[in-house]
């Protein structure tokens, strides 16, 4: 008997597969799941190395995670990779991982990466399929005879270190043209920081020293630079048990994540940021009795006041503040300040850092990460004409997704109809791809050999994780092929691009020996890379613009006037960065930082502009400009100017995947094809636009009701004299235990509990996508989103609290199971299913469960999560959370929850025992930070700690002694263990908490 269930999986072949090992999962290369039993790892004879259902840790960078390359450590378990962790051996590491960063497994499993090489089908015949699938050979002829052909150039993204002198090196011997387009760039930060600096480029920051901070608009808790390094120096910058707390000033028209995080936001215009940082650099300059940098002109506040929108005392107050500060420094407008005047913004603060003498202190020139010889806008326009000229005859894209990141009015992808030749090397038809001839799919970084350039010297070494799981290849082995077909070989000292990374590395730092050793650490610190001398790690910051012209003058400076209209702001969010970000389902359901909106684009408005157009939340609005016009629901939020709207980047795909496709609006196709004149960078900022009621309602699906806590003091803030005092007087007792390390069993030596800091906070969301990727909570996609079923184990809460002076406080909450002494939960199950452990942990007993829910509606924190569906059942299509080979990626330690159960936080009780029985094998009961949780590790301003609370000398229980400690709803008696530490902030409370904004309070649908 040979029965085939649904699937075409017959009995026999079931139970040949059951009796299959998990390490032959990642082995076969094909279009669906592997034939396990054709790669059998037979562990009676273990492969050396290979340890079943235990996971090693290797090092690896991806050179493509956000706006710069991240060090990682990868858990790789029976030839899968499961889960990344920082690696902070060098100088671009960091103690915590981005979202984005996170859910790079997600893009190394994606059901929706191309295959195996595709061939544009020549069937003109209704419904005929855009591509065939064809072969390695056909496809590496076919690139082959492009580039024989001639006039051919080589498309990719930022390429450093051995990466980028192998592919410059290519493109010279080959006689091909290499373009490098970075869509966020920073070339205007490099060319405005030179011009000041003399010469030196790409800076880097490090706030942990300051004590007084000024931002002119870069997001750089989210988007901006190097965001989880810099939320690591801001926390430490603001740690106010270290009696020690920064302002935080925000110049710019919208509160970003960053913005919500200030103690003091000065709402300037969009673009006017740099005539806002000269005029306080003036300010600074008279208040400290010295000149202004060479080349820049002393601007009075009174001169700016008007064209910013905001009042010159504003703008004077801020420089004085500065003035008097010991350690001040200044962060520079980001990409959605980034208008036509990029580059002397960027030099304005330059030179006020260099009035306040951060320069060397908290601001350090030319040693930022490099990004290369990256394309400007201008170059990319100059090669859009070339195609539509037809002087270009083959196009090869080898890295980003032009035809989407640029704006519309470029006209990218019309031009690439005019090219004979297209052939994409990438692993996603995306729109570029869906536009080429040929796609021919490549590794993912995890499946790859590369390096790349860290900030301060540094280079980060990578390397392939686990078998392909496509039948794919490495971009640059492709590009050898080509070479040697050519008769090229000669040119480079390998026929493999492993082979010649490790030559590279080899040869650099002296011997087979360095290379074992950096590839073991991920890297190489910047002294050990010095230390080799020769040829440079890479291309460097990059072809630098002529120095601004106007020495002592204002000749070379352009100051905006006072607009009219209303002004468009897009921004990338932390989620989706450029876009590439969109086709994965956990940065899909990943609550927005400020609005909490999910699966969709939106419009943020002033409540003063939605009361003027007569829309609330959810509302369709038009927004036009002169280049073309959007439709998307409105959002009503306070953290923006009332003539300004702003509407995020990363949604709008047409092509990509099927969480990406036909998903929101690209408000790039707003944007006129303009460049900065001094950097060349492309003009995100100044557009105008109209924006007009529909009259119709969309859907904004969103996870949070109100941003009020109705006095319901969910959060706290202090200011920050009434914290200092507090925090002077309170003398933190080592030998007491706190009161919630009593609610486990006497025997026990353990109750576990969790500190969470406020003041520490970001609201960045790197600990939700964390506890996604470790616990294998599904995604339920919006349909399901909108009925409020979303499965997260936990959501950070954005509150905003009024303040004295008529503003409001933002303050960020990450809200999880509390795991009360008391818990309310457990006396209404009626099969026990949810019980106090002896260790102090409100338990859930998943195959106990039998779905009544009387748990989640006695929870006073509403933190439990039901199962309304099997969430991976075939028939749910595109919502569908763990297709193959996205179950490849489940954590085995973990039970995938089934339909009618109900699951929550269990405070990584997988790690806790894992430990115990370590500890036990050597003796000993555990040590203090020997366990830590997914959320904790991921975090990188390190505002959680996890611990013993039985242990009154632990990290947790000094802090959870603090004067700030809390906790949330506290009058309820159930006795949480986690305590959550006052935010502190330097504007002074009010009394209550304000109402909510217009079209706050009611359904988040």
């Amino acid at each position: 008997m040979n029965e085939v269930s649904e699937n075409g999986t017959s009995r026999r072949r079931f139970l040949q597969v059951l009796g299959a090992s998990g390490a032959g999962a990642a082995t076969m290369a094909a279009c669906g799941p592997p034939n396990f039993a054709d790669k059998l790892i037979p562990h009676l004879v273990e492969e050396e190395g290979i340890t079943p259902g235990v996971s090693d840790t290797y090092a690896t960078v991806l050179p493509d995670a956000g706006p710069e390359p991240v060090p990682v450590h990868a858990q790789v378990r029976d030839g899968r990779v499961l889960g990344l962790s920082p690696n902070g051996r060098f100088g671009g590491g960091t103690s915590g991982l981005s979202s984005l960063t996170h859910s790079t497994l997600q893009d190394l499993y994606d059901p929706d990466r191309v295959s195996q090489p595709l061939q544009r089908n020549p069937s003109t015949e209704e419904g005929a399929p855009p591509f065939q699938f064809a072969s390695w050979e056909d496809a590496t002829a076919a690139l082959t005879d492009a580039v024989r052909v001639g006039s051919a150039v080589l498309l990719t993204g930022r390429v450093t270190g051995t990466t980028g002198r192998f592919i410059a090196d290519w493109a010279r011997v080959m006689g091909v043209e290499h373009v490098a387009w970075e869509p966020f760039s920073n070339r205007a930060l490099a060319a405005g920081t030179s011009d000041v600096s003399g010469g030196a480029g790409m800076p880097r920051f490090d706030l942990s020293g300051a004590d007084r901070i000024a931002c002119f608009g870069a997001d750089f808790l989210g988007t901006w630079l190097a965001p989880t390094q810099l939320a690591a120096g801001f926390a430490a910058a603001r740690d106010i048990e270290a009696h020690h707390h920064a302002k935080f000033t925000f110049v710019g028209p919208r509160l970003s994540l960053t913005g919500a995080n200030a103690d003091e936001w000065i709402e300037a215009r969009g673009g006017t940021e740099g005539a806002v940082a000269l005029a306080v650099a003036g300010v600074v300059a008279a208040q400290r009795g010295t000149a202004l940098p060479a080349g820049l002109p002393d601007v009075s506040p009174e001169s700016v006041a008007d064209a910013a929108g905001v009042s010159a005392e504003a703008i004077r107050a801020l420089g004085e503040e500065l003035a008097a500060a010991e350690n001040a420094v200044a962060i520079p407008p980001g990409l959605e300040s980034q208008g036509a005047d990029a580059r002397q913004a960027h030099a304005a603060v330059a030179a006020l850092n260099e009035l306040l003498g951060a320069v060397g202190r908290s601001v350090f020139p030319g040693r930022g990460a490099p990004e290369g010889t990256t394309a400007g806008f201008g170059d990319m326009q100059a090669l859009i004409g070339r195609m539509q000229a037809g002087q270009v005859r083959t196009l090869i894209v080898a890295g980003g997704n032009p035809a989407y990141s640029l704006p519309a009015a470029a006209g990218f992808a019309a031009a690439m109809a005019n090219v004979a030749n297209t052939v994409a090397i990438g692993p996603h038809l995306d729109e570029t791809a869906s536009a080429c001839g040929w796609v021919l799919p490549s590794h993912h970084a995890l499946e790859s050999w590369c390096d790349a350039e860290l900030a301060g010297g540094a280079m980060a070494l990578g390397q392939p994780l686990m078998h392909p799981v496509f039948d794919t290849r490495q971009r640059e082995d492709l590009l050898l092929h080509v070479a040697n077909a050519a008769g090229q070989s000669g040119a480079f000292s390998a026929a493999d691009y492993a082979t010649v990374l490790r030559n590279a590395w080899t040869v650099r730092l002296g011997g087979d020996d360095a290379w074992l050793d950096a590839l073991r650490r991920g890297g190489a610190t910047a002294a050990a890379w010095a230390a080799g001398g020769g040829a440079d790690g890479g291309a460097g910051d990059g072809e630098m613009a002529a120095p601004m012209n106007g020495a002592g003058d204002q000749g070379g400076f352009s100051f905006p006037s006072a607009s009219s209209g209303t002004q468009l702001v897009v921004y990338p969010t932390a989620q989706f960065y450029d876009g590439r970000g969109a086709n994965r389902s956990w940065m899909q359901e990943q609550p927005d930082a400020i609005t909490k909106a999910v699966w969709n684009s939106w419009v943020e408005m002033h409540p003063d502009m939605a009361d003027e157009l007569g829309v609330k939340r959810g509302d369709l609005v038009r927004i036009e400009s002169g280049q073309g016009a959007i439709e998307a629901p409105v959002y009503v939020y306070r953290g923006i100017r009332p003539d300004t709207v702003a509407i995020p980047l990363g949604q709008g795909h047409t092509e990509y995947g099927r969480h990406a496709r036909g998903r929101g609006v690209n408000p790039l196709d707003l944007l006129a094809p303009e460049a900065d004149s001094g950097s060349g960078a492309l003009a995100y900022a100044g557009t105008a636009v109209t924006v007009t009621a529909t009259g119709e309602r969309g859907r904004l699906v969103v996870t949070q009701g109100s941003t009020d806590d109705f006095d319901r003091e969910i959060v706290h803030a202090m200011n920050v004299d009434d914290a200092l005092h507090e925090i002077e007087a309170h003398e933190i007792d080592l030998v007491e235990m706190v009161e919630a390390a009593w609610d486990s069993d006497p025997n026990s030596p353990y109750r576990w509990g969790m500190v969470i800091d406020l003041n520490a906070c970001t609201g960045c969301g790197a600990c939700v996508t964390a506890c996604y990727s470790e616990n294998n909570i599904p995604t339920v996609g919006e349909d399901q989103a909108n009925l409020r079923r979303e499965m997260s184990w936990m959501r950070i809460h954005r509150f905003e609290e009024e303040t004295d002076d008529g503003g409001f406080q933002t303050v960020q909450q990450p809200m999880l199971c509390q795991h009360c002494g008391d818990a309310p939960c457990e006396p209404v199950c009626p099969v026990y299913a949810t019980y106090h452990s002896p260790e102090g942990l409100n338990v859930q007993v998943y195959n106990r469960c039998v779905g009544t829910r009387y748990c989640a509606n006695n929870c006073p924190y509403k933190v439990r999560r039901f199962n309304w569906f099997n969430y991976d059942a075939p028939g749910r299509g595109d919502d569908r959370a763990f297709p193959w080979p996205l179950n490849l990626q489940l954590n085995p330690d973990i039970t995938v929850r089934e339909v009618g159960v109900m699951e929550k936080c269990t405070m990584c009780v997988h790690r806790i025992n894992k430990s115990k029985i370590d500890a036990k094998e050597e003796g000993r009961t555990l040590m203090d930070g020997e366990v830590v949780t997914a959320c904790q590790a991921s975090c990188p301003s390190n505002a959680i700690t996890f611990g013993n609370l039985k242990d009154p000398g632990s990290e947790v229980s000094r802090k959870a002694k603090s004067a700030r400690g809390y906790h949330a709803l506290g009058e309820l008696g159930v006795r949480p263990a986690i305590t959550y530490l006052e935010d502190v902030t330097h504007q002074h409370m009010a009394g209550g908490h304000g109402e909510p904004a217009a079209g706050e309070g009611e359904e988040a649908h």
